[in-house]
């Protein structure tokens, strides 16, 4: 039984407010059930009490009514109300999940990159690259857009490219791999 309004995703759509919570990977079993990805770590209990998704299909953000789903230790396979064969479910494969941005809160731990933005990188090596402008979000991985020598240069916010991260004093140290920042500029 789902917890959330329904009227969270009503207002989403009328005011484009999402943010991203992973993917579907593949379609599993022939009653057309998906594998979930996610970016970040979540609670069982709070995927429980979703009535909705949001896939976006063609950079539009289609609304899905969540039907069953259920989660182990090791995946989450979810059943959507309008999917209802394996082939159904190869049409929205690999495509991007989104929930309301009023959920946000509940589903995103505050110690996320986001909260680094406008925080400096530093490589090991080279010293202060330059600081960090956004924060990406692609194919289930988070990206640093850093301002270097008034040119963008994205990072990859994950190891091995991490050594260390300062949330209090926004500084992030990372180590390049050799040629990496020639072959980005």
């Amino acid at each position: 039984m789902s917890l959330y309004p329904i009227q969270l995703f009503y207002e989403s759509i009328q005011n484009e407010q999402y943010f991203q919570i992973g993917s579907f990977k593949k379609p599993i079993g022939l009653d057309g059930g998906l594998v979930a990805s996610f970016l970040d770590p979540f609670s069982h209990t709070e995927w429980a009490k979703l009535p909705a998704l949001f896939v976006e299909i063609n950079y539009i953000k289609v609304p899905f009514l969540i039907k069953n789903s259920i989660a182990t230790a090791h995946k989450t396979v979810v059943y959507l109300g309008l999917i209802q064969s394996k082939t159904e479910a190869y049409r929205v494969r690999n495509l991007p999940l989104f929930l309301p941005i009023a959920l946000k809160p509940r589903w995103v731990k505050a110690t996320l990159p986001y909260s680094l933005i406008d925080g400096f990188v530093e490589e090991v090596v080279l010293g202060q690259l330059g600081t960090i402008q956004a924060i990406y979000t692609m194919r289930e991985q988070y990206m640093m857009a850093v301002d270097h020598r008034d040119k963008e240069l994205l990072i990859p916010y994950c190891k091995p490219f991490l050594v260390s991260v300062d949330e209090i004093s926004k500084k992030v140290t990372i180590r390049l791999p050799e040629g990496y920042l020639e072959a980005m500029l």
